[in-house]
């Protein structure tokens, strides 16, 4: 049941970006406990790589157990309130997608990621 986030923000550079992506994803596994890694698209044909990250984007594969959940929904919370300017978008493997970003009340945050949390049950 994996759960992709994306990023944005309209004051994030194409340094900034991969800089944000990069720190939230160690700050998933790290801080929150999720098995998260950086979304991949495979090379085109002919480049030396094998698969290259997408910027700004996030793949959690597995969420766990209930504190895994709540820290996941903190820590998102908490970027937001950092860098009021991002949006996440945060999909599950239904496709159903929600959208935090500053303006929404913490209350809001919340009730948003668990109802897309618990429908990955």
């Amino acid at each position: 049941m994996p759960i992709t986030l994306s990023l944005s923000a309209t004051d994030l550079d194409d340094e900034a970006l991969p800089e944000l992506t990069r720190q939230l994803c160690r700050d998933l596994r790290d801080e929150a406990g999720v098995e998260a890694s950086l979304a991949t698209q495979a090379a085109r044909p002919g480049d030396k790589a094998v698969d290259l990250p997408v910027w700004g984007q996030i793949v959690i594969a597995a969420i766990g157990s209930g504190g895994a959940a709540v820290a996941l929904i903190n820590l998102l919370k908490a970027y937001i309130q950092r860098k009021r300017l991002i949006q996440i978008e945060v999909k599950n493997e239904n496709g159903r997608t929600v959208k935090i970003k500053a303006e929404n009340s913490d209350d809001e945050m919340i009730r948003l990621l668990k109802s897309l949390l618990e429908e990955e049950k």
